[in-house]
């Protein structure tokens, strides 16, 4: 969870922030048991933010990754795990193939995205 860190530059949310956790510490009974005290603390902050700073929006960085990409990446970690069980030429050059496939998709992909 990534906490949308320009709302904290504003003095209002952050006052807002600030007013909010006080006022649900403030009337909190101590606890003796330090666990449950922490909890508590963690829940509130967490409850806080949420409610006021509010969390970032998140882009998929990787929109470009497509199921083209996963199953060359999947036929490539297949052909290297059967490169490190038989250390032969032949497995060797087939994981090379499938690893420069990979790349060429990769690549591709990206011009294509952007």
């Amino acid at each position: 969870m990534k906490w949308n860190q320009s709302n904290l530059q504003d003095p209002a949310i952050l006052k807002q922030y600030r007013t909010c956790l006080h006022n649900k510490l403030i009337g909190k009974e101590v606890q003796q048991d330090i666990k449950e005290e922490w909890t508590y603390i963690k829940e509130t902050i967490i409850e806080s933010a949420n409610k006021v700073i509010k969390t970032q929006n998140t882009s998929n960085r990787n929109e470009w990754w497509d199921d083209s990409c996963k199953l060359i990446m999947s036929q490539k970690n297949e052909a290297r795990k059967k490169y490190l069980q038989v250390k032969t030429r032949a497995s060797c050059e087939i994981y090379e193939t499938k690893e420069q496939k990979l790349t060429v998709c990769v690549v591709g992909e990206k011009k294509e995205y952007g």
